[in-house]
Parts: C-alpha cells; structure tokens; sequence
C-alpha cells in the first residue's frame, strides 16, 4: 500500500520517463511537442491520460454547453472512419459522459486493461499504450484540425 505522496511520486515518475521517451519524437506536423500536457488549440476540446493499478486511458474530452458539445462531437463522428485509420486502437464514442468534477462532456477514449501504474514491469505496455495513441491521434489531429476550428 502507497502513503499519498508516495503514490504520487511514482505517478509523477511515470509521467517523466513517459515525457522523456516521447520528447524525441516530432509532432506530425514536424514540430517539438510537450507529448504529456497536448494542447489541440482548439477550445472546448482536450486529450487527457490517466493510469492507475487497474489499467490506463487516453480521453478526447469535449466540453462546453450540450449544444457546443454536441456540434464537436457529431464533427469527430462525421470523421470516424479517418479516426479509424489513424487511432490505431478501438476508441468508444460517448455523445454524454461525466468528467472527475461530476460535468457533463462528451468523449472519446480508448483503454488498456490490467495494468498497475504502480508496477514498474507493467510501464512498458503502459508507455506503448500511450504512445501508439497520442501519436495516432496528433496524426489525425494534424490532418483534421482545420476543419474543427473552421466549424467551432
């Protein structure tokens, strides 16, 4: 059992070497990206991960009123199968959703099951989780974004 600022440590540490692996690696538009902390550009819209001791995800997270997150989240399906193309992963779609503040959001999110953030053998498939999605997304980002700040 971890105290709280243990389990943050490791947490923190995870994030580190996840940052440090990824940091190499350009955007799909050729520039130097913070992989951790992905700014779309686009309001309204944010990618999020998370890992705890029972598996790990990466969120679209679309927020704003129903009507604004509605808009976006019919924008991200009239492009599902360009999503599909570069996600690289299964990704299931929720028109409604609740966010760790109890808001109502719309999202999309793919997961990995059974693995422990706080088992250090498991950060391999954790970090390759990770990877194969963020840069599957920021390539179908770097294809789609004009498109989502043309129609919000």
């Amino acid at each position: 059992m971890y105290t709280n600022q243990e389990a943050s440590a490791v947490r923190q540490q995870l994030w580190t070497s996840l940052g440090r692996y990824l940091s190499p690696i350009p955007s799909a538009a050729g520039h130097k990206i913070n992989w951790i902390n992905y700014k779309t550009g686009v309001k309204n819209i944010q990618i999020k991960m998370g890992a705890d001791q029972s598996g790990a995800m990466v969120t679209i997270e679309i927020n704003g009123d129903a009507e604004k997150r509605d808009k976006i989240f019919n924008l991200f399906l009239s492009l599902k199968s360009t999503a599909k193309e570069y996600f690289k992963k299964e990704w299931s779609w929720q028109p409604q959703a609740t966010d760790i503040h109890g808001k109502i959001i719309a999202c999309i999110y793919c997961s990995k099951k059974n693995v422990n953030i706080f088992k250090k053998e498991d950060w391999p498939a954790l970090i390759s989780f990770f990877k194969t999605a963020i840069l599957g997304f920021d390539i179908f980002w770097a294809e789609c974004k004009d498109i989502f700040e043309m129609q919000t």
